[in-house]
């Protein structure tokens, strides 16, 4: 390890990475760089990276921004195989700074060298024992680095990295590894996030993220968690124009619809963290060893009122509270006949409390086990004697969850920690990172994602796509998505003979490629049953869009059948600049417009990802049978799903967004017509629409 402006001072920003490095007890040659000093920190000096005998595998660098380029060149001619930039002054400072960042990067490029930053914090390998930052924990009054454990951290902020490092080390959390991104004009998060995923000693992964460019490249990153069982649990911020807005200006990242990430998390099993306190609790019940499983949940406590909170919490979380078998309850019962022994088991005071836990502990019905004991927690010899109860117990049921809801000293709480048992001081956040807990590792037990379903090739083209809504719906019905039938008229005398023909209800729609929302502008009649004139009905669309849109290229009018009976959905595919093709699931109507209630995919995916969709919004109930309605056909639904989902994928570098709505979901077994469509090109290959 090179540190290219290493300081003789080890509170600045140069001399701190040798500094910590020395104190942690690296144990690889470390070569200061700094021409103006001969002897730095007890190690000698180079005056160039270049002067160093040996190779160099990994160069920090901190030097002023204007002296950055001449050391990225001289780690080139090095052969440096890292360079981690911790000066700031870069993108992060507008379109001048963007411009060196690009230089610099391909100065690395054409050497082969990899680059964190710049204006990164850099990183730090605690299981290595070596440091590439200039984070200042190690200095904090009476503080030191956090033990060495089996979570790690990837962050954009160098700050927001060190705070998670900072709590986690307050909890008696150990860390193993830990890395700030910075401009990430190179090394991102996603790559880092793939690297701890395959990292041996990292069980546990936190992420903190304002944006990603590549959104392929992160999904493959929290696949690759999901793979191995390792929990991913984040901190996404900039959800609001304002935070997006700083985000930018922050880490000039590219920053794409936050309810898109949402959708991204969901799918790969991540989980979305509101605030640091609530992200730390979930670690922190990931971490503790023994995975919880299954509903049962067994609460022993020193209080009736929290036993209460927590039944309240258990019913919200998907918990189950079964009795405590008779014979459990007798024995405690014998010891300390005031108890209410249930479940919660209310125990009262810490006399007698190791034999609720024995008791639940011996009952497998109890996948997961809290301990809440409040301010008790602060009472040394109960807490002595609990204590050696429960690494007793613990030695009897490795696998077994355990939290534990209390207050006490910072050395108790570790010693609980060390026995694997999960300790959050608020009863309530303890049952809910238990619950995340429970859930992010069931999602690890659960098949494989379904891979998408195959559909007929089609290859699109502006032709294809600039022929109104008749082809877009010819489109839909090729990859296998019924249209509802309909005929081209050009008077009114077709039209009145289309709808004879058709002999049913009948909605007339303007064709027009260069007209939307037909709706929004008069452009169509509903309704239209045996017997209405059909003439007027042409006429008068005729004249809405011609006074509405005099400059609009019409086709003339769609005569099709008003389908009946069934349920209005809405399909749409928006594309999004970081994820790609993104399928949007919604019921018609007021659902979508005033309710908001819709849910995405990241395309392309299977028939579960789809029924998974259906089932995450609201509406679904109306699709089951809401009140005794007649079940929907959610099979077909979600088959229509999956396959525009592959179409969307497939056409990726032409298509910019797709919209069928309404689609009519018929009853169960009978299928789903789409009875309006519209496709919009990518703005560089022309804007076409149907």
């Amino acid at each position: 390890m090179a540190i290219i402006g290493a300081s003789t001072d080890p509170t600045k920003i140069g001399g701190r990475p040798l500094q910590q490095s020395l104190e942690l007890g690296y144990d690889g040659p470390i070569y200061p760089v700094n021409p103006k000093a001969e002897i730095v920190q007890g190690l000698p000096a180079f005056k160039t990276v270049g002067d160093v005998p040996g190779p160099v595998d990994l160069a920090v660098i901190a030097v002023p921004a204007k002296g950055v380029m001449l050391a990225i060149e001289a780690c080139a001619e090095k052969r440096v195989s890292l360079a981690v930039i911790l000066s700031a002054g870069f993108a992060e400072h507008g379109e001048a700074g963007l411009a060196e960042q690009d230089q610099i990067l391909d100065m690395a490029r054409a050497a082969d060298m990899r680059l964190i930053g710049p204006n990164s914090m850099g990183g730090l390998s605690l299981e290595s024992r070596f440091s590439a930052t200039f984070t200042a924990q190690n200095m904090h009054e009476g503080k030191g680095w956090p033990n060495l454990g089996s979570v790690s951290i990837a962050s954009q902020s160098g700050f927001v990295g060190s705070q998670l490092m900072v709590l986690l080390r307050e909890r008696g959390i150990g860390v193993a590894k830990w890395v700030a991104t910075g401009n990430q004009c190179d090394v991102d998060v996603a790559e880092c996030v793939q690297h701890l995923a395959e990292d041996k000693i990292t069980r546990v992964i936190i992420v903190y993220l304002e944006g990603a460019s590549d959104g392929a490249r992160l999904i493959r990153a929290f696949d690759t968690a999901r793979q191995n069982k390792k929990p991913v649990v984040i901190l996404k911020v900039g959800s609001s124009d304002l935070g997006a807005r700083a985000a930018i200006s922050h880490t000039a990242s590219l920053v794409g619809g936050d309810r898109v990430y949402g959708a991204v998390f969901r799918q790969c099993n991540v989980y979305r963290a509101g605030s640091l306190e609530e992200l730390i609790d979930v670690v922190a019940a990931c971490d503790a060893g023994p995975i919880p499983r299954g509903t049962g949940l067994g609460v022993a406590t020193a209080s009736g009122g929290i036993g209460v909170i927590l039944a309240d919490e258990a019913e919200v979380l998907d918990f189950d509270l079964p009795e405590l078998g008779d014979e459990a309850q007798a024995r405690i019962h014998e010891a300390a006949p005031l108890t209410t022994t249930v479940n919660p088991v209310d125990m009262g005071t810490m006399q007698f409390f190791h034999m609720a836990m024995e008791e639940l502990l011996a009952d497998e019905a109890y996948g997961t086990i809290i301990a809440a004991i409040g301010h008790f927690g602060f009472l040394a010899a109960p807490m002595d004697l609990f204590l050696s109860r429960m690494e007793e117990y613990r030695s009897q049921h490795p696998d077994r969850f355990i939290a534990l809801s209390t207050n006490m000293t910072e050395e108790r709480r570790g010693s609980f920690q060390r026995l694997g048992i999960f300790v959050c001081e608020d009863p309530g956040w303890a049952l809910k990172a238990s619950a995340v807990a429970r859930d992010i590792f069931m999602g690890f037990e659960a098949s494989p994602p379904d891979p998408p379903p195959q559909i007929p090739s089609m290859e699109l083209s502006p032709g294809r796509l600039a022929g109104g809504e008749k082809a877009a719906k010819e489109i839909k019905n090729g990859i296998g998505i019924p249209i509802a039938p309909d005929r081209l008229v050009q008077s009114a005398t077709e039209a009145q003979a289309a709808a004879d023909e058709l002999d049913g209800p009948v909605v007339l729609k303007i064709a027009s490629a260069d007209i939307q929302h037909k709706s929004d502008l008069g452009g169509v009649i509903t309704g239209l049953r045996p017997g209405s004139d059909i003439s007027d009905a042409y006429e008068a669309i005729m004249t809405n869009v011609i006074e509405a849109r005099p400059d609009a290229a019409i086709d003339g009018v769609l005569v099709s059948p008003m389908i009946e009976g069934g349920t209005e959905t809405i399909l749409g595919v928006s594309h999004d600049p970081v994820f790609g093709p993104v399928v949007m699931f919604g019921l018609g109507g007021v659902f979508v417009e005033i309710m908001d209630d819709t849910a995405l995919g990241i395309a392309p995916f299977g028939l579960d990802k789809a029924r998974t969709m259906i089932h995450e919004t609201r509406g679904a109930a109306v699709l089951k049978g809401a009140r005794g309605g007649r079940p929907a056909d959610i099979d077909a639904l979600a088959q229509a799903i999956a396959q525009l989902s592959v179409f969307a994928y497939d056409n990726r570098e032409i298509i910019s967004s797709i919209d069928i709505n309404p689609l009519i979901v018929l009853p169960q077994g009978q299928g789903v017509v789409a009875v309006d469509g519209l496709i919009l090109q990518q703005p560089e290959t022309g804007e076409h629409h149907g």
